[in-house]
């Protein structure tokens, strides 16, 4: 049975990126509209827009989910809990301009005691953000499994910012999945990329030692070499000398 067209809002393509629009079109689809809350199988959320990379739509997520749009919460066996807090943002985008109702303060102490009201329930907000992200990273996790690969991103800050060869970095991927793949530990996306990052880091500089040890012994063992030759040459020329009879320079 073929699934319907996702319930896709322009608008929210022009506010927040066509990406994020479609990961919102995603949501609005499992929960059933603009406002909601529904536990899904995580595969049944990520399964919806095939056509992008689930690592893409963790960081799609993550990104509406520090917005304020959708909340993300894991649950047990695979399960999470979305949410969607879109109402607000589609009278916007539709273009509806209902306006909040002034009610002015009854006396001087209630003009008084508003503002630390705003300012509690602006960091309500903000601590419900920094939540949110932290449960959408969590609900984000995954084991290290044989198709990983490092983000675009990582690769070009190697070869950037830090002088490491994207040749080099690929070239230790095979043995970064087989061992965190023993380990079996969970990580979200830019975890993984974060350890990755490391462990080259760590390779190169002993690479780096290991060529600094070996041109080192080169060198010493170049001057030895030098040493036992000048010292077998002194002692050629005292031999011939004292075979030399007749000579009596010496």
């Amino acid at each position: 049975m073929s699934l319907l067209p996702l319930p896709f809002i322009p608008e929210f393509a022009q506010r927040y990126g066509a990406d994020e629009a479609l990961m919102l079109a995603v949501v609005m689809e499992l929960v059933g509209g603009y406002e909601g809350e529904v536990v899904i199988n995580e595969q049944r959320l990520y399964g919806r827009a095939k056509h992008l990379q689930r690592r893409h739509q963790g960081q799609l997520l993550a990104n509406l989910c520090a917005r304020g749009l959708v909340d993300i919460e894991p649950q047990n066996d695979g399960l999470v809990r979305l949410s969607a807090r879109l109402l607000g943002q589609s009278n916007k985008a539709l273009g509806a301009t209902a306006q909040a109702p002034a009610v002015p303060p009854t006396t001087t102490a209630a003009m008084a005691v508003a503002p630390p009201t705003v300012d509690r329930r602006q960091r309500d907000d903000e601590l419900s953000r920094i939540f949110a992200v932290k449960e959408a990273e969590q609900s984000l996790q995954m084991a290290m499994h044989g198709e990983w690969q490092p983000s675009v991103n990582i690769l070009r800050m190697l070869t950037q910012n830090m002088q490491i060869s994207e040749a080099f970095a690929l070239g230790l991927r095979d043995e970064f999945v087989v061992y965190y793949m023993d380990k079996e530990r969970r990580e979200s996306p830019g975890g993984w990329d974060a350890r990755f990052l490391k462990w080259v880091k760590k390779e190169h500089v002993q690479q780096q030692t290991n060529a600094a040890r070996s041109q080192q012994q080169a060198t010493s063992n170049t001057q030895h070499e030098e040493a036992r030759f000048l010292a077998r040459e002194k002692r050629r020329q005292l031999s011939a000398a004292v075979l030399d009879l007749n000579n009596t320079d010496w």
